[in-house]
């Protein structure tokens, strides 16, 4: 929690001279690498920097965030916020009137933006931006039209996880990102962190996260643990197993 130990990559079972030998490959390739740290075993053996970047900057992650944001709709059910996964997404927005509100949308649940199937028309990088240039990016997602039933089809669609944002400041009172602090960062000792918020004050869920290295690292070593940090389970297992396997061919 108060960082990683570290080691050799001999004593955790990998070979120096291999790790060097990707070193030479990445500068002779100019491959556009920030870092490269490798955990093992619970050791950082491995913890490279490529100019300008170095190991107290954080970094872009991107989508990554929407992994992230899956763990935090997972900490809120365990946490009583959320009842479960099947509950229709209509049931956290009771203010918003829903263009085009028929049978289909109303019956988009929770599951289904975690899953990228919501069975809205998203339009993908464009609809990224007309969401972002939209008045309001929650109502902008919910008037979206729909292109098939729920659960049907994978369409990659970063409104969704944007509602899921919304619907976690909404159930449970707080800031996304002062839920996450409370309930995933702070007690992996994760504790600078940055995350863009939309026009209006919600924390973008889709993307625009920015984690130290050392830290994006304790995210993989919690999850490659089924959610368990030191002797506390801090995302719940089922959760954990859930969201990384297939759900849709």
């Amino acid at each position: 929690t108060q960082g990683w130990k570290i080691s050799t990559p001999e004593m955790q079972g990998m070979h120096s001279q291999t790790l060097t030998e990707v070193m030479e490959q990445i500068e002779k390739n100019n491959f556009k690498i920030d870092s490269l740290l490798i955990v093992r075993n619970g050791y950082l053996v491995f913890d490279a920097y490529f100019y300008p970047f170095s190991n107290d900057q954080k970094h872009h992650i991107y989508s990554c965030t929407k992994s992230i944001m899956s763990a935090l709709i997972g900490i809120a059910i365990d946490k009583g916020y959320i009842q479960n996964v099947n509950q229709p997404i209509t049931d956290f927005f009771p203010d918003k009137a829903l263009t085009n509100a028929d049978d289909l949308k109303k019956s988009i649940t929770l599951e289904n933006l975690l899953m990228m199937a919501s069975g809205l028309r998203c339009g993908g990088w464009v609809g990224l931006f007309d969401m972002l240039n939209s008045d309001d990016w929650a109502q902008y997602v919910l008037d979206l039209p729909m292109a098939e039933a729920p659960g049907e089809k994978f369409e990659y669609c970063d409104g969704a996880s944007y509602l899921l944002s919304v619907i976690i400041q909404n159930t449970t009172k707080m800031k996304t990102l002062d839920f996450a602090r409370k309930h995933l960062f702070e007690p992996l000792g994760i504790l600078d962190v940055e995350w863009l918020r939309s026009p209006q004050g919600i924390d973008a869920g889709y993307g625009d996260m920015w984690l130290k290295p050392h830290d994006m690292a304790k995210i993989g070593w919690l999850y490659l643990n089924m959610g368990r940090w030191d002797n506390t389970q801090i995302v719940p297992s089922a959760r954990v197993a859930i969201s990384t396997r297939a759900h849709i061919d």
